[in-house]
């Protein structure tokens, strides 16, 4: 089994999977370690970072604003921010999803590490929205987590509700997302597991430094289980969260202005799975290491989250689990 080799292998100290296919999960299990000193370990219940997956996430409460009315993709951010500083600039919605707004993402390069804590969606925007403007938005790709706290407050503007209400409300529960949470280090009880580096010697891990990822929670800020991305992916495929017509634009990548291809959708990437299309995205940081995987075609989604910075869920396991649920009857 891909998984226990993984593990076996030292590639992580923990890891849990999920596979939805046709819109029903057909395995959700958890591999090694939560917490190595503690001896815990990981279930299908444990929740783990998930890194830039939550940037599908937010995007898909967007396309549900779409959907609605209330947000325009291409509207400037002006529109529904009057204190945004880059009036007339042309950076929108759609160009900061898909890491084109030509704005800097220093304040998030900065605070890699913080354990400063932002209660708010509005308490870091008003750091992050003062970015300087590197370059002429829709001229380039510079891939940029921390812009997403901007799509987070435009959010809220439009909603008329806090980030997380939307996200429950849009998100989470239209598709049974029980699990997932803010990686909130001032909260307890949260059943996650530990954020492991690589230690010194080779096959051992170390805690990592802490961190406070809430000045970045649209971006890259959120916990879940396996189980929870799998189920996101399987309702944006039955069309539970967004229309057919926005879930189709979601997976469709947005070139540059002047026409050149990218990779970028909304919160999403384009790749390949043996001739079969496939969205997915990575995540990472401090202890996380996750990746989704949607097959349209196959109607099918796996998720692999692993809880050290380097764990290879991406690479011959997903490979062996995607190949292995797409021959099933």
């Amino acid at each position: 089994m891909a998984m226990e080799q993984m593990i076996a292998e030292r590639g992580s100290p923990g890891a849990s999977v999920a596979v939805a296919l046709e819109g029903e999960i057909v395995w959700s299990e958890g591999f090694g370690y939560a917490d190595l000193e503690r001896g815990i370990a990981v279930t299908s219940e444990t929740r783990f970072g998930i890194g830039s997956i939550s940037k599908s996430f937010t995007m898909a409460a967007v396309m549900s604003l779409v959907d609605d009315g209330l947000l325009d993709l291409d509207a400037p951010v002006e529109t529904y921010l009057s204190d945004f500083p880059h009036a007339g600039k042309g950076i929108t919605v759609r160009r900061l999803a898909v890491h084109q707004s030509g704005l800097s993402d220093r304040f998030s390069t900065e605070h890699r590490q913080t354990t400063d804590h932002f209660p708010t969606i509005d308490s870091a925007y008003q750091n992050i929205k003062n970015e300087t403007l590197e370059s002429e938005p829709g001229s380039q790709t510079v891939y940029a987590t921390g812009l997403y706290t901007i799509i987070g407050r435009v959010m809220e503007s439009v909603a008329g509700l806090p980030y997380l209400e939307v996200m429950e409300g849009r998100v989470f529960e239209p598709a049974g997302m029980v699990g997932v949470m803010p990686n909130d280090p001032t909260r307890k009880g949260m059943k996650r597991t530990q954020f492991y580096v690589e230690g010194e010697q080779e096959g051992s891990f170390e805690l990592g430094p802490p961190y406070d990822p809430s000045y970045k929670l649209p971006g890259a800020g959120f916990l879940a289980r396996a189980e929870d991305m799998a189920k996101f992916g399987a309702a944006l495929l039955d069309a539970k969260i967004v229309s057919e017509r926005a879930r189709d634009e979601m997976f469709r990548t947005v070139p540059l202005a002047n026409g050149e291809p990218t990779e970028f959708a909304l919160g999403l990437r384009l790749g390949d799975f043996k001739g079969s299309p496939m969205i997915h995205l990575p995540g990472g940081g401090i202890g996380i290491s996750s990746w989704l995987f949607i097959l349209s075609d196959r109607d099918l989604v796996v998720a692999i989250v692993g809880n050290v910075s380097t764990a290879p869920v991406g690479g011959d396991a997903a490979d062996e689990i995607i190949e292995a649920f797409s021959q099933l009857p």
